[in-house]
């Protein structure tokens, strides 16, 4: 089996091509873009959904400056084969608005500037435009606007043939960051009056012109631009089209034929494509569409160390994914942190939260739980999962990626709510003792710790699944475990909390099957009851289920919990 190169990481198209690494070839959505005969098109996605590398597909394909490498860049490709009349016809002034500081008010505003001087310098240096006097008039604007309105104005009156077309990469990227840090400073900024509301309507007036031919925008969020109103309504929305619903991320048909690449055996392909399943994909953009996307950065992060190998990344969760975490944490920041608490506390309940979809923000309401949770299905931290009988948008947790960032956010919310230091080592022990040598008391024990201290501020709210929200929160502490929760028993019946070793250890441990009750405290006199009927249920999983009886190392564990005391007692087989 030839040796193949997966673009994890790699956004250039250039490099792609020359280093021939594997391409998914999307590139008939060029063509179905220049047939819908939209100008001017946002189409947004979650991080690491390979809109970067799209963007430079885009500028390679219609960049005039490359047209004697058209051949070379997309002969193999569908649009080297079908190519549009528009190919190479543009000059291309790319915005990438990601990595600007905004840690202050002055510090973003500047960093947006210099952005925008950089991308006007590189197109100018690019394509040899202007004289020095022009260029230095442009070049030495203080702000964005100045800038961008120095160049079109001057780009206008060279009487250049070449039209442009705009791409703008992580448009909202830095914007998101000054939401989180302050919703005021976001509205003043994107307001009439504000600086990037400014720069804005001078790309609406470029385009009305006819010196801006066509522009690209990419992000995660419509937030920004919703905010700018009027500003800029030049844009057709195609992120919820069914139609280029698949144009970023991997379909299943995509990543089988990626995963056949690599493997050969169709027992293992099939096994890992039901990983990756499970842990990448889930995504829905659309309430009608049949199809589920997957996270393509996620994919060639495994696939690329299957192919190095021939076996899966120890961790299926990619460590680059972690500043998604610190990001949600600052997620909920927004404007009103207890109330976005409720949501995540009600998503990791029920799986799911409900409400209506929200197509435009609008901040003269403010910014609801509604417009919280659509927020965060626009990040890629809920998706689409179904309508409901009254019309309402499903919304879930798409993959184990992003429920593990959610425990791992609540975890330490939880712990910070307590006023408890950070236990991760304690914890991360603890579970390891359970799986090495089955003390599992010590883990409960500080389950216990943190309920006993909880209880003296939340023990209103108390109940056998927030019970449970704080146990699944330590264990998601550690990645020993294949965690799981309520899974159906092959009889019938969901199991609470189920403990399995991971799939790519091939060690056998310990592992556990917990059955979770919760009494208030005048209840106490049933804890013995109670306890009986937890040990009879989960001997019942135990005599129904095949996959449970075929554990070597099983432990059933009766977990009750009296207000805010762990009472746990083990189920001899």
């Amino acid at each position: 089996m030839n040796k193949v190169f997966f673009p994890y990481g790699v956004s250039n198209f250039e490099t792609l091509v020359r280093d021939e690494y594997v391409f998914v070839d999307k590139t008939k959505f060029i063509e179905k873009l220049e047939q819908s005969k939209e100008r001017n098109v946002s189409f947004l996605r979650p991080r690491k959904f390979g809109k970067s590398l799209w963007l430079s597909v885009l500028e390679h394909y219609y960049d005039i400056n490359r047209a004697n490498k058209f051949e070379y860049l997309f002969g193999k490709y569908y649009i080297g084969k079908n190519p549009t009349p528009l190919h190479n016809q543009y000059r291309i002034l790319r915005f990438d608005f990601s990595g600007i500081d905004t840690s202050s008010k002055e510090r973003a505003k500047r960093g947006f500037n210099f952005s925008v001087l950089n991308s006007v310098k590189e197109f100018i240096e690019k394509y040899k435009v202007f004289n020095p006097e022009q260029k230095a008039f442009i070049l030495n604007s203080i702000d964005a606007e100045n800038i961008i309105n120095s160049f079109f104005r001057t780009y206008l009156s060279c009487n250049y043939e070449e039209k442009i077309y705009i791409l703008f990469d992580e448009y909202d990227h830095f914007t998101n960051d000054i939401l989180y840090r302050s919703l005021n400073e976001f509205v003043d900024s994107v307001s009439k009056q504000g600086y990037i509301r400014k720069f804005y309507e001078v790309i609406k007036s470029s385009t009305q012109q006819g010196v801006v031919d066509r522009l690209f925008i990419t992000g995660v969020s419509p937030l920004t631009l919703d905010a700018l109103t009027s500003g800029f309504n030049i844009l057709s929305d195609l992120t919820h089209s069914l139609e280029f619903e698949t144009m970023l991320g991997f379909t299943e048909n995509e990543v089988q034929d990626l995963i056949a690449l690599t493997v050969q055996d169709k027992i293992q392909q099939d096994k890992i494509l039901q990983e990756m399943k499970e842990w990448y994909n889930g995504y829905r953009f659309n309430k009608k569409s049949t199809e589920h996307i997957y996270n393509s950065d996620m994919v060639l992060y495994y696939l690329k160390a299957l192919s190095q190998t021939q076996e899966p990344p120890e961790k299926l969760l990619d460590t680059n994914i972690a500043p998604d975490y610190f990001k949600l944490k600052q997620m909920f920041q927004i404007v009103n942190l207890s109330r976005n608490q409720e949501v995540l506390e009600k998503v990791l309940q029920n799986n799911y939260i409900d409400t209506e979809l929200v197509t435009i923000f609008n901040f003269e309401r403010g910014f609801t739980q509604t417009d919280f949770v659509n927020f965060l299905a626009y990040l890629g931290n809920l998706t689409i999962d179904c309508t409901t009988k009254s019309n309402m948008v499903r919304f879930k947790i798409p993959n184990r990626v992003i429920q593990q960032l959610y425990w791992a956010y609540y975890a330490d919310y939880l712990e910070t709510k307590a006023e408890l230091e950070n236990r991760e080592y304690e914890i991360r022990y603890a579970v390891h003792e359970m799986a090495e040598y089955s003390k599992y008391e010590p883990f409960f024990n500080l389950v216990q710790d943190l309920l006993q201290r909880l209880s003296n501020r939340d023990y209103q709210k108390f109940n056998e699944k927030y019970v449970k929200l704080a146990i699944l929160a330590y264990l998601s502490i550690s990645s020993i475990y294949d965690i799981r929760s309520e899974r159906e028993i092959a009889g019938g019946g969901y199991v609470d909390i189920q403990l399995f070793r991971k799939s790519s250890n091939p060690n056998e441990h310990h592992e556990y099957v917990i059955e979770l009750k919760y009494l208030k405290k005048e209840q106490e006199e049933q804890l013995n009851e109670v306890k009986e009927e937890a040990k009879k249920q989960l001997l019942n999983y135990y005599n129904q289920d095949k996959g449970l009886q075929s554990k070597r190392y099983l432990h059933l564990l009766a977990v009750v919990c009296v207000k805010d005391i762990l009472h746990v007692e083990e189920v001899k087989l």
